[in-house]
């Protein structure tokens, strides 16, 4: 459970990502450290895509430690809605509720959660209800999903907080999570990404694999717990995703 208010967790988050802009001289670029939450890949026939996240993220070894604070924890939520198949333009369908908790829109009709709301009421184990006005030829409706967020994902103590891109990198999770259909494992320098998927509690990336990455102190790994479901609203298919995802900032030499 969630104890931190979310204007703390703005606070936190932005020392986070400012930290991990500042820390080294070969990263200038503060969106490099901006982080990203690995998704699946919706089916090429989904009109839409919910997602519901539980992101944890440690803190990195540059910022000062914090009495009983391990990392962050915060909710995320987005939506998009389009008008065909996943990857054409999006669309308003007004209001899009998770848990009641309204997301907003910044700009080019893509749904977020609240920016400076980061609980939306996601818990391990519990179903979330989606709530759509409708619009742009999106019927409204209401859907509790039918599976359950998956637990917490965690690295195991053997992933280190740099690694060589000139060797094998495996990444091990704590144990297998519950509740999960998938497991997406994540490397990335802030512009090259790296991904496989396997619901398995390590997997390896090759130094081949890594070659083609930057040396950096802000690159990310990340471990995404995830499982999806597909339900069909006047005559629309929509894609359901709860996650739950830890992410390691680390350095690359």
């Amino acid at each position: 459970m969630k104890t931190f208010n979310s204007t703390l967790w703005t606070l936190l988050l932005g020392v986070v990502l400012t930290f991990s802009a500042c820390s080294s001289d070969d990263d200038n670029d503060p969106s490099q450290a901006t982080q990203t939450n690995p998704t699946p890949t919706a089916p090429s026939d989904a009109n839409a895509v919910l997602a519901a996240v539980l992101s944890f993220s440690d803190l990195p070894s540059s910022v000062p430690s914090v009495p009983g604070l391990g990392g962050i924890a915060i909710d995320v939520a987005s939506g998009s809605f389009f008008n065909g198949a996943v990857g054409s333009a999006l669309v308003n369908v007004g209001e899009v509720k998770l848990n009641s908790k309204a997301l907003t829109i910044p700009s080019g009709n893509a749904y977020i959660n609240n920016p400076i709301d980061f609980s939306y009421s996601l818990v391990p184990g519990q179903t979330n209800t989606w709530e759509v006005a409708g619009g742009s030829g999106f019927d409204a409706f209401s859907h509790v999903t039918a599976k359950r967020m998956p637990s917490q994902v965690k690295f195991a103590s053997s992933v280190a907080a740099s690694f060589s891109k000139g060797s094998d990198l495996t990444l091990s999770i704590e144990a297998m999570t519950s509740n999960t259909d998938n497991i997406l494992w994540v490397v990335s320098d802030g512009s090259t990404t790296l991904t496989k998927e396997s619901k398995t509690t390590s997997v390896t990336f090759s130094a081949s694999e890594l070659g083609g990455l930057r040396a950096t102190s802000t690159g990310l790994v990340q471990a995404a717990s995830y499982n999806t479901e597909e339900k069909s609203f006047g005559g629309k298919k929509i894609y359901f995703i709860n996650e739950s995802v830890h992410t390691k900032v680390v350095e690359i030499n």
